[in-house]
């Protein structure tokens, strides 16, 4: 038989690894100008509580050729061969591959999906959204899987 003060040491471990995953993220600027990122804001500061996401992340887009022109002719120069070739790296194609068929997976499971919504809460997936989410996928694994 299992002792009391296992199962206690267990919960106890439980909560606090599932404390450690909702820990907030702050963001303030000091007097100097200098961004910090912590998990306790300064008392007295203007800190903004960040929203910290586990899904897949999308590199940044390129520049918009009209904004390079404007820039000097190296930066043209790079820009314009920037263009011709993937933005996107190996290591970021598999990456994205791969999250996007776990996404496939998790929604062709079936089952209540609940998703975060903007104001910090939760709700459960529509179909209409799941339908979406799917499409979105495909379309990241016919550009990112080769």
């Amino acid at each position: 038989m299992i002792s009391t003060r296992i199962l206690t040491s267990a919960a106890i471990l439980l909560m606090l690894m599932s404390s450690f995953s909702l820990a907030a993220i702050y963001k303030w600027t000091d007097e100097h100008g200098q961004v910090h990122y912590g998990s306790a804001p300064p008392s007295g500061s203007s800190a903004k509580r960040m929203g910290v996401s586990t899904h897949y992340s999308t590199p940044p887009a390129a520049k918009p050729k009209a904004e390079t022109q404007a820039s000097g002719s190296k930066e043209k120069k790079t820009a314009a061969a920037t263009d011709k070739k993937d933005p996107y790296s190996k290591q970021q194609h598999d990456s994205l591959c791969k999250n996007a068929r776990n996404d496939i997976a998790t929604l062709d499971k079936g089952g209540r999906l609940r998703v975060k919504q903007a104001d910090g809460s939760s709700a459960v997936m529509t179909d209409e959204s799941r339908n979406k989410r799917q499409k979105t996928m495909q379309e990241m694994i016919s550009k990112h899987c080769k």
